[in-house]
């Protein structure tokens, strides 16, 4: 998940890594999930709030946030894969730098699901695997919700220069 106007792939390397090892990872610029599996759908909600959110009622279904800052100098968020789909949102409060709290739930369920899966993918013809698939679509979700946090710093006009 990034602003349209960043550049993709600035610090992806140390952030992918760290998203592989903790869920998820931000380089300022970008946000990262690591998805549990690559087999089933994935369900992912982007929540944009006026200001912070309230108190989660919910946090036992959904767990501990993690939370990150990421600069949005367009205030047009794109998310998805970085070779495959991706659907925007236009920021309400325009650009800034935001804060992200990230929850998630169901990572390891379907994941018992796609090794159970895998297990029988060679024997399940290539036109019934949809049908096993389906009814676990949505299974790993996640909630991101984000809301305005600060300006975006000033442009040094010393840097604007060089």
């Amino acid at each position: 998940m990034r602003d349209q106007d960043n550049d993709a792939g600035v610090g992806a390397d140390a952030a992918i890594a760290e998203a592989q090892e903790g869920i998820a990872a931000s380089t300022g610029y970008e946000l990262y999930i690591h998805c549990a599996q690559d087999l089933l759908k994935v369900h992912a909600t982007l929540e944009i709030w006026d200001d912070t959110p309230y108190p989660d009622s919910q946090v036992e279904q959904w767990g501990t946030p993690r939370t990150f800052r990421l600069e949005c100098p367009s205030g047009e968020m794109s998310m998805g894969t970085p070779t495959g789909e991706a659907i925007g949102a236009d920021l309400p409060a325009g650009p800034g730098i935001y804060t992200i709290d990230l929850t998630h739930r169901g990572r390891d369920e379907a994941d018992r699901l796609r090794k159970r899966i895998m297990v029988r993918y060679d024997t399940i013809p290539l036109d019934q695997l949809p049908d096993e698939l389906e009814p676990h679509a949505g299974i790993e979700q996640y909630r991101i919700r984000m809301w305005w946090h600060a300006p975006l710093p000033e442009e040094d006009d010393e840097d604007l220069d060089d």
